[in-house]
C-alpha cells in the first residue's frame, strides 16, 4: 500500500508552522510584551501579521525598548521588520545619554544602529532646549546626534546650517552660516566653515574654531 505524499509546505504554512511554535497568532492580544529581534514591544492594541513579509504592523501604537542601547521609543503606530527595520509614527524616543528625540516619522534600522527621525524633528536635553530641525539622526552605538536642513534651538539660543552632538565630549559642531548666543559667549560662523560649542554639564562655557583633533572626532558624521 503506497503512502499518500506529504503536503508541500508553501511559505503561508511554514509561516503559521513557526507562529504555533511561538505561541503567537496573526493578531496577537493587546498590551502582551513580544520580543522581535532584540526589541521588547508592548502594543496598545492588535498586533496585525503579514504572513507573506514578516512584517508586523502595529495599528494603535505601543511601546519599544532596545536593552542594549537604553533607548525607548513610544509611537502612536508602529511597522516591525525583526531583525530589520523598525518604522513608528508620532513618536518620542528617549536615549541612555538622557536626550528626548520626537518626530512625525523615526526609522529605526535596527542592523546599521541608526535612527533617523523626520517631519519636525525636535530634541531637547540638559544642553539644549527647543532643537528643532527638518531631520536628525541618532546613532545608537556612540550616542552622537545629527541634525540638518538647518536648525535652531531656543536654549542655547543658536542656528545653523547642521550640527553634531557628542555626547561623550559634551562637544557640539556646528556648520555654518552658524550663530550662538548664551551668556557671556557669543560666536558666528560664515557658510562652510564650522564652530565647536564645548559645555561643561549644562552651560556653554565657549564656542570656537575647531581644531584638527576635533574635526577627526566629528567627521565620520560629516555629510
Amino acid at each position: 500500500m503506497s503512502t499518500p505524499p506529504l503536503p508541500r509546505r508553501t511559505p503561508l504554512l511554514a509561516a503559521l508552522t513557526a507562529l504555533s511554535l511561538l505561541g503567537l497568532s496573526a493578531v496577537g492580544p493587546a498590551a502582551q510584551a513580544v520580543n522581535f529581534g532584540g526589541l521588547n514591544v508592548t502594543p496598545r492594541g492588535a498586533q496585525n501579521l503579514n504572513l507573506e513579509t514578516g512584517a508586523t504592523d502595529l495599528p494603535q501604537g505601543g511601546t519599544a525598548t532596545d536593552a542594549r542601547s537604553g533607548m525607548k521609543l513610544t509611537a502612536a503606530r508602529m511597522q516591525i521588520r525583526p531583525g530589520q527595520t523598525l518604522s513608528a509614527q508620532d513618536a518620542t524616543l528617549t536615549t541612555r545619554q538622557g536626550g528626548t528625540l520626537h518626530a512625525a516619522q523615526v526609522v529605526y534600522d535596527l542592523k546599521g544602529g541608526t535612527v533617523v527621525a523626520s517631519g519636525g524633528a525636535t530634541y531637547r536635553d540638559s544642553r539644549f532646549n527647543g532643537l528643532s530641525a527638518p531631520s536628525m539622526a541618532l546613532y545608537v552605538k556612540s550616542g552622537f546626534v545629527t541634525a540638518g536642513g538647518g536648525l535652531k534651538a531656543k536654549s542655547p539660543a543658536l542656528s545653523a546650517s547642521g550640527m553634531i552632538f557628542d555626547p561623550s565630549t559634551m562637544q557640539v559642531l556646528l556648520t555654518g552660516p552658524a550663530s550662538v548666543t548664551q551668556g557671556s559667549v557669543q560666536a558666528t560662523a560664515g557658510a562652510g566653515e564650522r564652530l565647536v560649542l564645548v559645555f561643561a554639564g549644562s552651560r556653554l562655557l565657549r564656542a570656537a574654531s575647531p581644531d584638527n583633533a576635533t574635526l577627526a572626532r566629528f567627521r565620520p558624521y560629516l555629510k
